[in-house]
């Protein structure tokens, strides 16, 4: 049996679906679907039930399924052994992120690695996504949770994510449940990393925006305050505002909506070391929902 069809039936067993499954392996859905049906073909029993509620075991597949288990049980025992005999179990990862919100995930991540490979070393960046995105391309990071840029070419997708406005409670807009886009040319504005290149000016750049900065700040929770005083608005992702929860400021979406999306930027997999690869491996399987 081969390997990676067997991988391949176990996720989309685990996911509940076959695009569940693709993501996390980084084939396509049909890639998927091929593979499955070729071990069918090969087994000569249906193995997956697929109806709209996503993908699950057949009767046949579950009395085959502790078989299978161990096989990939044995693969993953192998390559561990076959990795020490390469020295894999040295060697560096650089991870950035650009968003806050993704720390507690990824210190889980690297604990759950490092158990399995402790001498390999993790460090972690914080940055804008531009700044990240261009030290991948640099070959100074390996790989950074940020939102999509134009050049990235190996990318794992995690979520869409909206930019929204922070006022104070007494802003009128709270009353009209939303902030037009076009009013940041006239409100007081606290502008975050000026000078640098982030969500919010690459929004301003496409909707045509000259935003009226009064204020700045290269801290979410310092912007924040500064909103809660009444000193202006300002606009943060959505992923930022989930943090700051507080009865002094609304977080209020844009008119018309403007979104980003946010994913995993990766070295080409080709220049990769095998630590890295391995880490990238690993990650896939336990994105965060």
């Amino acid at each position: 049996m081969d390997i990676e069809k067997c991988r391949a039936l176990m996720f989309a067993i685990e996911k509940g679906s076959l695009s569940a499954a693709a993501e996390a392996l980084g084939y396509t859905p049909s890639a998927i679907s091929r593979m499955i049906a070729s071990l069918e073909d090969e087994c000569g029993v249906i193995l997956l039930k697929r109806n709209r509620n996503g993908a699950e075991a057949t009767a046949e597949c579950r009395e085959i399924l502790p078989h299978i288990e161990t096989i990939l049980k044995e693969e993953a025992a192998a390559r561990e052994k076959l990795d020490r005999i390469l020295g894999l179990e040295k060697g560096h990862v650089a991870v950035g992120s650009a968003y806050s919100y993704y720390y507690g995930w990824m210190a889980k991540a690297i604990s759950e690695f490092r158990q399995i490979y402790p001498d390999i070393t993790i460090s972690i960046t914080e940055g804008t996504s531009t700044d990240l995105t261009e030290m991948i391309e640099e070959g100074t990071l390996d790989l950074a949770i940020v939102s999509r840029r134009e050049k990235i070419t190996d990318w794992i997708p995690l979520r869409k994510d909206r930019i929204i406005a922070w006022v104070p409670k007494s802003h009128p807009a709270v009353a009209a449940g939303c902030f037009p886009i076009a009013r940041l040319e006239k409100e007081p504005f606290i502008e975050m990393y000026p000078g640098s290149e982030t969500d919010n000016s690459r929004m301003f750049t496409r909707c045509g925006i000259k935003i009226n900065a009064r204020l700045s700040a290269t801290d979410n929770m310092a912007a924040y305050s500064m909103v809660a005083e009444g000193l202006g608005i300002t606009t943060v992702n959505e992923i930022f505002a989930e943090l700051f929860k507080g009865d002094r400021v609304e977080q209020l979406p844009l008119d018309p909506p403007q979104t980003v999306e946010i994913g995993i930027a990766l070295q080409p997999v080709k220049n990769a070391s095998p630590a890295i690869k391995r880490f990238v491996e690993f990650i896939k399987t336990i994105l965060p929902e």
